[in-house]
């Protein structure tokens, strides 16, 4: 069993249906159920509904329109229906998530351009039907949602080390760091789905470089190629204005492979595009409004320098003049639209996109348009959107009660796309100032991480030994006072070693003090390698070395210090050209009641100390 199958068993974490879109799952798992019965329990689903007739009349070869939700189940089927619901399901409830790195509206925005794409397919290649075609490209790279949603660090990881290197391959930074790829776990989701394997396995190798091993004229290789035609449509629709006409140009090479003429190319891409944009309004998913093919093959549709690009949301219940609001915007611009029909939409939508501009009419349904900047305005995220309100009438009584609300602009509904760019002048600054401060923020952020980490550095050099890279004489006192107070609270004993290397002052008469360095580093690994796990081991000055040991009697310090002793004894130590026996004395003394301080301790193991070198060195003797 691989990991990503395991972790469908065990995880409640992954992406899944609810709901209508759950209940329709389970019903279709019956034996004996109707369509009538499906249709049933979708109809309790206005939203699911109406996307289903929608569906039925966009992939219809019939020219008499679905007009009922009965008559859309029966033409798309009982599969179909299901995995419909379950697509436009995991739609609503994933528009976003805690992975910072991972775009939810651009997944979205992807994968529905996708789904129209293999939609629109089904009319030049008759592989499947068209709604099932729908869904195999709206679900293609679902398994990115389910490790955005299941592991949000770790995935926001994977993406942070992708994006800054893209010449790695994306599935292997995510087994590395998951023991799974999205590509594998989408293919198990949708299998546990009920999705039949005649799409799950065109979808497990679409994105690999070479083709599957099968015939040419197979079904699945058919599937393989126009799933890999639809992420590139795909990616061109999301594609900055700059690359778009290379993008075309192999999107028009990759076409032929599929009897798509180049003559024909533009007029598929640009019908896709216009359902693209439909389904967007509808799906309340944000897309880029596209140039003619034509135009974009010559690459006239790059936005204008000056221009920085901007998250509007469009609020008007006039759909025409919505529509012609959003047109405006995106001529020739790379702003990104979002529309909304009422006020209490715009609010919720601009609480989930934190546009820059809010271009709301001012007798919106719901909550008028004073009445939602007013709302906005109550808000943190609100308080920073630049709010333009329109109306077809003029009045000064509506003037003065929009900038009551906190409007920051009033246009009349015929405003032109000059007029339109002017107003938006100031958002423009406003944006430009909000990203020259965010640059600012991050260069102060960034000089204040390292100012921490140098004083970080600074703070433990002035308790680091530089030679031996052991705690100093001032860190050695804090971790005896610390350990003095310790004991005192609890009533445990305290000792310490006093450690001092024989004949030092020879050594560095007679080899120099090169070699006297050497010799006092060397000293000073052993002692680290062979100390008690709890003791700590400091330098206090020339030769001479402190072992604090918490929680140890006398005579339980005694064993240690004769292990240093003798590992010491027994190392060869490079001393000069050659090697040699380098030997030390310690004086061990211990914490008792009559003892006032730690100097009083660290006096008692100096004298043991003293009296170990008058007994003839390279012995212990404690006080």
């Amino acid at each position: 069993m691989t990991h990503a199958e395991q972790l469908i068993k065990v995880s409640d974490q992954l992406p899944s249906p609810r709901g209508v879109a759950l209940a329709v799952l389970e019903l279709c798992r019956r034996e004996n159920v109707t369509l009538g019965e499906i249709a049933r329990v979708v109809q309790t689903d206005p939203a699911l509904s109406s996307r289903l007739i929608k569906l039925a009349n966009t992939g219809s070869r019939i020219s008499r329109p679905v007009v009922s939700l009965q008559e859309a189940v029966v033409r798309q089927g009982m599969s179909t229906v299901r995995q419909l619901a379950l697509g436009f399901s995991l739609l609503d409830q994933y528009r976003s998530g805690t992975c910072a790195s991972f775009d939810y509206q651009a997944y979205w925005s992807h994968s529905l351009l996708m789904g129209l794409t293999m939609q629109a397919l089904a009319g030049q290649v008759r592989v499947a039907a068209a709604d099932e075609l729908f869904i195999c490209g709206l679900l293609a790279q679902v398994g990115q949602l389910a490790l955005a949603t299941a592991y949000p660090g770790e995935y926001d990881a994977v993406l942070k080390q992708y994006q800054a290197d893209r010449s790695q391959s994306m599935i292997a930074l995510e087994r590395a760091a998951l023991e799974t790829d999205h590509i594998e776990l989408g293919s198990v989701m949708m299998t546990e789905w009920g999705i039949p394997k005649i799409f799950t396995g065109p979808l497990t190798h679409y994105q690999d470089n070479e083709p599957p091993d099968c015939a040419n004229d197979s079904r699945s290789d058919s599937l393989v190629r126009m799933l890999r035609l639809s992420h590139s449509l795909a990616d061109l629709g999301l594609a900055d204005a700059e690359r778009r006409p290379q993008l075309a140009r192999a999107w028009i090479e990759q076409a032929e492979l599929l009897d798509i003429k180049p003559d024909q190319a533009g007029a598929f891409i640009d019908e896709v595009i216009i359902r693209w944009k439909e389904w967007g309004e509808l799906l309340n998913i944000p897309v880029t409004t596209l140039p003619p093919f034509t135009e974009i093959q010559l690459g006239d549709s790059e936005p204008n320098e000056h221009e920085t690009p901007l998250r509007i949301v469009v609020a008007d219940s006039n759909a025409f003049s919505r529509r012609k609001i959003m047109a405006l915007l995106v001529e020739n611009s790379a702003h990104i639209v979002y529309p909304a029909d009422n006020g209490h939409a715009a609010l919720a939508l601009a609480m989930e996109v934190l546009p820059n501009v809010i271009i709301a009419h001012f007798n919106l349904p719901g909550l008028d348009g004073p009445e939602l900047c007013h709302a906005l305005r109550e808000t943190e995220e609100g308080r920073r959107m630049h709010i333009l309100l329109m109306s077809d009438e003029h009045g000064e009584e509506q003037l003065t009660r929009a900038y009551e609300a906190g409007a920051d602009g009033y246009a009349p509904g015929s405003i032109s796309s000059a007029g339109l760019r002017t107003r938006l002048s100031a958002a423009q600054r406003f944006v430009q100032l909000q990203n020259a401060w965010e640059r600012d923020r991050a260069q102060l952020r960034q000089i204040a991480a390292e100012l921490a980490v140098a004083n970080r550095r600074l703070a433990n050099a002035a308790l680091t030994d530089l030679l031996t890279g052991l705690p100093n004489r001032r860190s050695a006192m804090d971790r005896l006072d610390q350990a003095w107070s310790s004991a005192l609270r609890s009533e445990q004993p305290l000792s310490v070693m006093v450690i001092d290397v024989d004949h030092f002052k020879h050594i560095n008469d007679t080899y120099g003090h090169a070699a006297g360095d050497h010799v006092l580093r060397e000293v000073a690994d052993v002692l680290r390698q062979s100390a008690r796990r709890g003791d700590s081991v400091c330098r206090i000055g020339g030769e001479e070395f402190l072992i604090i040991c918490p929680n140890t009697e006398l005579k339980a310090a005694v064993l240690p210090a004769e292990r240093l002793r003798a590992a010491l004894a027994s190392h060869a130590v490079t001393i000069g050209s050659g090697t040699g026996r380098v030997t030390i004395s310690i004086g061990v003394a211990s914490r008792h009641g009559n003892t006032p301080d730690t100097d009083a301790l660290v006096r008692m193991a100096d004298q043991a100390l003293y009296t170990a070198k008058q007994s003839g060195r390279n012995r212990i003797s404690a006080h």
